[in-house]
């Protein structure tokens, strides 16, 4: 604003002396410093139409300080660079309608795509709306501007925190045979239903497991290794209600949940997530194989709700014929049980340290 100011006082001023002192150098100065505005405020304009802004919302941290970058990826096709580009973004969560606002800016470069970013600190679990109606084009004096209107938005799911986890898979929970239609691509197991590869005979093989009608024609012995079910042997059961918790709790809650979750998948153990539906009041489960099947549990919670009332003895209620290896239970009190036994009650002021240090076998 100061310089606006200061720009128009001095075009007055010169003005005022070159009719004082009739000088036309001085009128000149001050009609070239009028032209020289409209000029870049022409060029400006030209830009301003070819510009092609993206919004950008990432729902992951982008940084090892946990910092959630948001801003607008601005393609430039013109041969002119901009010295400064304006917006303000706002988001939202849906569930809550909590809003936080950042204001991005930074020069653009030509015939480039210039992404100018903000970030944002401690977002909350769930869905978030980015909406940016808008940014100002600055000339090269930075004194005058013109707006684009864009009225973009985008939304992003924020996924709760990964903390450092000790949890290890034990042999009789990894071999634990359960009924499953997909099978371990490289792990033989007892499924006479499904073949993972055929092999020369070697010394030790059972004589049911040789392919008779291989072997006879290739003259010599065949042995099929039948294929390991990748079933999900291991049952986490979320016992709570997040919505009736404080903000550090449900953080704390939801972060427990997904590094738990995330370690299990690093080892490649398949699991259920179990929690009671809230909206429809049923028992619900989400197999859980890869990181996809995560996210799409998060949807699904956020979308009905979460309730207390999911454990062992519901379950065998609800999925009888299913059988499982070892369970969890994570509940309200935010104390975590592992086979019926206790474990730990998380502080949230101390999940990392707690859960690095937490010995965890299943």
């Amino acid at each position: 604003m100061w310089k606006k100011v200061w720009y128009l006082l001095g075009i007055a001023g010169i003005f005022y002396l070159s009719v004082l002192y009739r000088s036309r150098a001085l009128l000149t100065v001050c009609g070239a410093a009028v032209l020289l505005t409209l000029f870049f405020l022409c060029v400006l304009y030209y830009i301003k139409q070819k510009l092609e802004p993206e919004l950008l919302f990432f729902s992951y941290p982008q940084s090892d300080t946990g910092d959630y970058v948001i801003g607008l990826r601005v393609n430039n096709p013109t041969g002119i660079y901009l010295s400064r580009v304006k917006a303000k973004i706002k988001i939202k969560n849906v569930a809550t309608g909590k809003t936080r606002k950042v204001k991005i800016s930074g020069k653009v470069l030509a015939k480039a795509g210039t992404d100018l970013t903000g970030k944002l600190k401690d977002l909350e679990f769930g869905v978030w709306q980015a909406e940016c109606r808008g940014f100002r084009c600055y000339e090269w004096m930075n004194l005058l501007y013109l707006y684009r209107k864009i009225r973009q938005k985008k939304q992003a799911m924020i996924f709760p925190g990964v903390c450092e986890t000790n949890v290890k898979i034990g042999i009789r929970t990894r071999l634990f045979w359960s009924d499953a239609e997909l099978y371990h691509p490289q792990m033989s197991g007892d499924d006479p239903s499904e073949t993972l590869k055929l092999r020369e005979y070697q010394k030790g093989d059972r004589l049911n497991r040789i392919h008779w009608k291989l072997s006879a024609k290739s003259d010599s012995l065949i042995v099929a290794e039948m294929s390991m079910p990748m079933g999900c042997n291991v049952v986490y059961f979320l016992d709570g209600e997040p919505s009736k918790m404080n903000r550090k709790e449900a953080r704390c809650y939801w972060q427990t949940v997904n590094s738990i979750s995330q370690e299990l998948l690093n080892q490649e153990c398949a699991h259920y997530l179990v929690w009671q539906d809230k909206e429809h009041g049923e028992l619900r489960r989400k197999a859980v194989r890869k990181v996809e099947d995560l996210a799409g549990f998060w949807c699904e919670a956020l979308a009905a709700g979460m309730e207390k009332g999911a454990g062992p003895e519901a379950y065998v209620r609800d999925f009888a014929r299913d059988s499982y290896a070892s369970w969890l239970v994570w509940n309200e009190h935010l104390e975590l049980s592992c086979n019926g036994k206790f474990l730990v009650k998380i502080r949230p002021e101390q999940i990392r340290e707690q859960l690095a240090e937490l010995e965890l076998l299943l």
